[in-house]
Formats: C-alpha cells, structure tokens, sequence
C-alpha cells in the first residue's frame, strides 16, 4: 500500500465551518468578555454605595447614642455642671466612648426670662447644656439640653 503524500486530507463538515467563521469566536468572546465587565462594574458600584451608607448610619447611631448617655449623666448631675470632655481614655463610669470618639460638654448660665447667657454672678439656677460629640476631629453630633437647679 502505497500512500500519497501530496495528497490533502479531506476536511469534514466541522472544519469547513469554522474555517467559514474565521475570528467570529473571537469577537463573540470580546463582546461577552465587554458586557460582563459592564455588570462587574455596576455590582461593585451598587456594594460600595451601600458600604458607605451602613458605616454612615452606623456614625450617626454611635453619636445619638452617645449623647443620649451624656445627656442623662448631666440630668442625673448636681448643679451646676461645669464643663469637660470626655474621650477613650477616659476614666469610667459609667464607660468611656468608643476608640476615636469624643464627647464635650460645655455649660452656660441663663436668664430663664428672656433665655439669654449672663454670668455665673447673676445665675438664677438655670444653665443651658451643649452636647458636642465628635469622630476623628469632625463634629458629628450637637444637642442641647436645660439643667435647672431644684
């Protein structure tokens, strides 16, 4: 048996197929390839949105929390409240705040007849509370409060 070496090998139905859709796979691949980019991209938008959105909450909660706490301490304080800031390291009790939180009370003394701020001389037993909670050196919170002398 002889075999002829110049002769070509058929090709099948499959090869001449593809050999007629010479780099349309390759452009097919490029287009899936583009849109699952367009979906990966608006995934990781959507994620990182809702990140930023939970860690805000999450700051506002801590700082409403935080005043709500100072603001009973100084319900539940003798008069007159004298001004001090409070922040991680600080002594309990009943707690110190969070690692990078910081809480500052500041006092005035008013005239309960016209509401407005007079010296400690002439203080008739009403001082108006301010409630400053900040994070990392920006203010995220500021409450304020009335402590009468009874």
């Amino acid at each position: 048996m002889t075999v002829d070496r110049n002769r070509k090998p058929k090709r099948g139905l499959v090869s001449k197929l593809l050999q007629e859709q010479k780099g349309q796979l390759l452009i097919e691949v490029l287009v899936a390839v583009a849109i699952l980019g367009v979906v990966s991209v608006t995934f990781l938008s959507a994620v990182v949105t809702s990140y930023g959105a939970v860690a805000l909450a999450d700051r506002r909660t801590t700082a409403e929390s935080l005043t709500r706490t100072e603001i009973e301490r100084v319900r539940n304080a003798v008069y007159p409240i004298t001004d001090y800031t409070r922040i991680s390291t600080s002594p309990a009790p009943p707690s110190p705040p969070p690692l990078g939180w910081v809480v500052s009370v500041h006092a005035d003394y008013i005239d309960p007849d016209d509401y407005e701020v007079i010296a400690a001389a002439d203080a008739q037993g009403m001082q108006m509370i301010t409630v400053t909670v900040s994070r990392e050196g920006k203010v995220v919170s500021i409450t304020e409060t009335n402590k009468v002398n009874r």
